[in-house]
């Protein structure tokens, strides 16, 4: 009852924190100017304050270190688990978050450059992995199995880093990388309970509450009447930081169980399946191109959407129902089949439904050139 008690405080607190802290943004930006610039790449129209992201942090820490203080002041059996390792986690993992919230504040506020951003990315990677907190087997994938530091921990540096920027890169269309990730903090969430991994899942459960007021903002407001809110890329990069080492634990701590199966990749992975392999498509298709894998375009699944002529709302929903089609293919099919045919089962079902996207926005475009800027001006409108 202590841990469920602990978990909903968390969830609430941060909630309530959030809800607090977003008006305050919001004026501050009218105040200061701060709006997200519009060009031929977006799909919004008005001005949108783009510092939504800057309320993620200090909510979820302060409901969590609250909610720890309380355990921690009625010596509940929740702090039986916390020692010098997991204090050192901690330490990492916080450290490793605020450098990517520093990070983003900074680039929304004067724009640092990728090169830039990606150093910082590869140092909070690498504190985190300091921690002894890294992958470790593969458990048959590729037909790996144990593997060493030396190649376990760039290994998960490069992962952590892939999935920072692949929530960088869907923070797109209103909902899509709040949604995403609150689908991901209550997965993570609910599996660290499974694991005995107490703490943590109060920890989770606090990053799940602080996007449940941004989620409204930003998929319900309109900038017409001055409601929405962007969560920019302070926001993205802390989501993709926070869910980055979740996964990562989740992983490590399912590997080093009494089972040691392949559902640990499943339960680590699974559901950002759809965030990662978006990303990794749109990288490859820029440098094919020969473009800088960071320079932003359209190419993205949520912007076939669009073109398609559904709305934000309506393309988060697909792009949402799409994170739990193959979260759940991958989590109830791991038992029962080998992890190679699994991760290649997911690979083509992932680049069917892609390949018939683009061709329908092919034949969309073919038939009335005019079609796809109509479709971005409705899309744009419907954002008001």
């Amino acid at each position: 009852m202590e841990l469920y008690i602990s978990l909903f405080a968390a969830l609430v607190g941060s909630g309530l924190f959030s809800w607090f802290f977003l008006p305050e943004i919001q004026r501050i930006c009218f105040q200061k100017k701060l709006f997200d610039p519009y060009d031929e790449r977006k799909v919004h129209n008005g001005i949108v304050p783009r510092l939504g992201g800057v309320g993620f942090l200090p909510a979820m820490v302060l409901s969590f270190l609250l909610v720890l203080s309380a355990n921690l002041l009625l010596q509940t059996s929740l702090v039986s688990t916390i020692n010098a390792s997991s204090l050192l986690e901690w330490a990492l993992v916080l450290s490793a978050v605020m450098l990517l919230y520093l990070t983003g504040l900074a680039d929304d506020l004067v724009e640092v450059r990728y090169r830039s951003k990606l150093l910082i990315q590869v140092l909070a990677a690498a504190l985190f992995t300091a921690s002894g907190v890294w992958i470790n087997d593969l458990h048959g994938l590729f037909g790996v199995y144990g593997i060493s530091p030396v190649i376990g921990i760039p290994l998960t540096i490069i992962i952590i880093i892939s999935v920072i920027n692949a929530f960088n890169f869907i923070d797109g269309i209103d909902g899509l990388a709040a949604g995403i990730a609150m689908l991901a903090f209550l997965f993570f969430g609910v599996t660290l309970v499974y694991l005995k991994l107490y703490v943590i899942s109060i920890f989770t459960f606090a990053a799940l509450g602080m996007l449940i007021p941004f989620f409204y903002y930003n998929i319900l407001g309109k900038a017409s009447n001055h409601s929405k809110m962007f969560m920019g890329d302070c926001g993205s990069l802390t989501i993709g930081m926070l869910l980055a080492a979740i996964a990562v634990k989740v992983y490590h701590s399912a590997s080093i169980g009494p089972d040691q199966s392949p559902r640990a990749l499943v339960l680590g992975f699974s559901v950002l399946i759809v965030p990662m392999f978006d990303a990794l498509k749109v990288v490859i298709l820029r440098l094919i191109k020969g473009r800088s894998p960071f320079k932003p375009d359209k190419s993205h699944m949520h912007h076939q959407l669009l073109n398609l002529g559904f709305s934000h709302k309506m393309a988060t929903l697909i792009m949402l129902t799409n994170a739990i089609f193959f979260g759940a293919i991958a989590f109830f099919l791991v038992p029962y089949l080998n992890v190679n045919l699994l991760l290649g089962l997911v690979i083509l079902l992932w680049v069917m439904l892609d390949f018939l996207l683009r061709r329908r926005v092919r034949q969309v475009h073919n038939a009335s050139p005019r079609n796809i800027k109509t479709v971005e001006q409705v899309n744009r409108n419907k954002t008001e």
